[in-house]
């Protein structure tokens, strides 16, 4: 079985087995149409000659050794006559008419070997004359053989001018195919441009739709990518700076000024760590996801991360929340929830209360975290947002970056709210699963 390498080798060899089948067919059709109809028009011939010599005789008057005694009188070429009487005597024959009785018993067309050679022969009774026609059936095979031959050739010729159309058609049709192909194989690996289609083939404009979209993803991955890589190197140099001094600080001292340096390595070992987890949590984020699980409801989710905050002196207020399930993957949901619950943690004051609330208003699912900590001035309240951003704290900012590109990838919705009574108050809203 041959197995096609291209759409457009696919396409010729369908297009092409069925022309030749289907033009097989009409050969076969046609041929034998064709040799049918010869026939039928060769043995009319034969009985046109016999009528035609007998109507002579009688027309004349003249007797039978006169009307046929030169083969220049016979009114076809080609095709022996004989004349006889009823009585079975032969009056006339014609030039190359084969040795022996041609006239048939019945009258009608037959066949009769003569001479070592088939003959095909047709009988007229007029009055008291026999009239018979006759000519070789070799003849006749040839005729017919060399009008197969032509109707060969010619049905040959014209699958072969269908077969170089099919080609033409074929690869002007494919042309926005290979056009698209070249756009894809030219352009460089950071090229994200949309792709262009040609006119009339509206048929991949869904392909191109699709590829376009892919394009996007692709840029949005890439740029996001250096921005991992800019922060990855941005948020571990100083750390590891601070480690490396601190450690040189602790080997050429001694006593409480060691003691010192190494506390504040260590402080700076915590920092990294936090980094490196923000940065991994912000990988995996950045990642396609595949067929996610269905996420618990957020009361279920938001104590199972507050399990992974233990010995803190703050104390947690979590609200008895309905059955509320947010239509996202469970795995960004953690995170988003475990990075604003880590930041309020981190800027609320020691044996303060960090109050946790669930909703459902605006269509969405909502998770309520407030804190007792500083708050965020409105000025800066984006700025938070970005990735990589330090405040006057020596946050890295990465937490609230984080849950806001997993709010836009998930479609909910992050708000950021100063409290009256001090503090900030992070809202995070998805749209609900379907629990039909």
């Amino acid at each position: 079985m041959i197995h096609a390498r291209s759409l457009r080798a696919r396409l010729l060899w369908a297009l092409g087995l069925g022309l030749s089948l289907l033009w097989l067919l009409l050969a076969i059709w046609l041929h034998g149409e064709t040799r049918d109809r010869l026939s039928d028009m060769l043995d009319h011939r034969l009985a046109a000659s016999a009528r035609m010599v007998a109507s002579l005789i009688t027309a004349s008057g003249a007797t039978p050794n006169q009307a046929v005694d030169s083969p220049d009188d016979m009114p076809f070429q080609g095709i022996a006559c004989e004349v006889s009487v009823l009585r079975g005597e032969i009056l006339a024959r014609s030039a190359g008419a084969p040795p022996g009785e041609l006239v048939l018993p019945q009258d009608g067309f037959g066949e009769r070997r003569l001479d070592g050679e088939a003959w095909r022969i047709y009988t007229i009774t007029e009055g008291d004359l026999r009239v018979a026609s006759a000519e070789r059936v070799s003849g006749r095979t040839r005729f017919l053989h060399r009008m197969a031959v032509m109707l060969m050739v010619t049905l040959v010729a014209g699958l072969l001018a269908s077969l170089a159309l099919v080609w033409w058609a074929v690869g002007r049709a494919l042309r926005p195919v290979s056009s698209l192909r070249k756009q894809l194989t030219t352009r460089d690996l950071e090229d994200t441009r949309p792709l262009t289609l040609a006119p009339g083939a509206g048929e991949l404009a869904p392909l191109v739709a699709s590829l376009n979209h892919w394009l996007a993803q692709s840029g949005r991955a890439l740029t996001r990518e250096r921005e991992l890589t800019d922060n990855l190197a941005h948020e571990l140099r100083t750390p590891l700076a601070a480690i490396r001094t601190q450690l040189q600080v602790a080997r050429i001292t001694s006593g409480e000024q060691a003691e010192r340096a190494l506390a504040a390595a260590e402080q700076a070992t915590v920092r990294l760590g936090g980094s490196l987890e923000q940065l991994l949590a912000l990988a995996r984020e950045d990642r396609v996801p595949g067929e996610a699980p269905p996420c618990p409801p957020l009361a279920e989710v938001t104590a199972s991360v507050l399990e992974e905050f233990p010995g803190q002196s703050l104390r947690w207020e979590l609200a008895q929340g309905g059955q509320l399930v947010p239509l996202a993957p469970e795995g960004l949901v953690r995170i988003a929830v475990r990075n604003v619950l880590d930041n309020a943690l981190r800027h609320s004051p020691r044996q303060g209360v960090i109050g946790i609330g669930f909703e459902e208003k605006e269509g969405l699912c909502w998770l309520t975290v407030a804190d007792q900590g500083p708050g965020i001035p409105e000025a800066r309240q984006r700025r938070v947002l970005d990735r990589g951003w330090h405040g006057h704290d020596g946050g890295h900012g990465l937490g609230l970056a984080i849950v806001a590109s997993i709010m836009a990838r998930t479609g909910g919705r992050l708000r950021l709210e100063n409290r009256p009574s001090g503090g900030l108050l992070v809202s995070l809203g998805w749209p609900p699963a379907d629990n039909d």
